[in-house]
């Protein structure tokens, strides 16, 4: 299948999804589509045992979810995504399309990432970063939350306070931070480290039996089955209150102007001090 903000590559039992949008790498409402797709082969294949995720952009894995896109939902314009479900928005369900697949899912990022880029992220068994790597929310600092899974995943992985530290200070976190805050699995050198890491990680992972990464995975569901009726209550809750802080005027003012300045590489690449600079308007 032929896709445009993506590709796919299959070596053995590794499938590698290479995420390329535009010059910062959006996600947009058609990658999001894409990525769908990629699931929906996944969910059914026998053969393939591992999916890594990386980027085609050396300076962003994600940059963040399309504004624009945001704002044609908010709208209610038909042409914008959605989910197949009423309850959860078109992010959530990515997430949890993710977290159900059979093979172990893996992020190598080495750039920024932000908004709906980290909450892709954290929808993975496995995060690696080089110290090139940020990460950031900075929904709050435009008025609203990260409502694609981030508020209800990040605190399950990085703990309520260093949550709430992150999703309310708006700032860059290193790839150092992340690992300490236990949001990614562990933080290379560089890329030729982070390639070197997870290249050797995923030659061991795919030597082991299908069956065994199986049971493996269906016994750390069965183990965090507990928290299924929190997280939904918590996706539930972000979809709630986004629409309660975008229903703001200035709110909705603020995010029709980063819009207007969003998407290029002078206003991505230190996205906290654009907002700042915004802000200060």
């Amino acid at each position: 299948m032929n896709y445009t903000t993506l590709t796919t590559q299959t070596s053995g039992s590794v499938m590698t999804v290479t995420l390329n949008n535009g010059d910062v790498n959006l996600m947009s409402g058609v990658m999001a589509g894409e990525l769908f797709a990629v699931v929906g082969q996944l969910a059914v294949s026998t053969e393939i045992k591992i999916v890594v995720f990386d980027s085609a952009n050396s300076d962003f894995f994600i940059a963040h979810f399309d504004l624009n896109d945001i704002l044609q939902s908010m709208s209610g314009e038909s042409s914008a995504p959605v989910s197949q479900f009423s309850d959860i928005n078109i992010l959530q369900s990515l997430s949890l399309s993710i977290q159900a697949l059979p093979q172990v899912t893996v992020a190598k990022i080495d750039g920024a990432c932000r908004g709906g880029g980290f909450e892709f992220a954290l929808a993975m068994d496995m995060v690696f970063a080089s110290q090139k790597a940020r990460f950031c929310f900075p929904e709050a600092s435009v008025g609203f939350l990260p409502a694609g899974g981030g508020a209800t995943f990040l605190p399950i992985k990085a703990g309520k306070g260093r949550a709430l530290e992150v999703m309310l200070s708006g700032r860059d976190f290193s790839a150092s931070e992340a690992q300490d805050y236990g949001f990614i699995n562990r933080a290379c050198e560089d890329r030729v480290a982070l390639n070197s890491y997870v290249d050797d990680l995923v030659k061991r992972m795919s030597a082991n039996d299908s069956a065994a990464i199986a049971a493996v995975k269906a016994t750390l569901k069965a183990t965090f089955a507990g928290f299924t009726d929190g997280v939904m209550a918590g996706l539930a809750q972000e979809n709630v209150s986004m629409v309660a802080c975008i229903s703001a005027p200035p709110v909705f003012e603020k995010l029709i102007a980063f819009a207007g300045k969003s998407g290029t590489y002078e206003t991505e690449i230190d996205l906290p001090k654009t907002i700042s600079e915004l802000n200060n308007k």
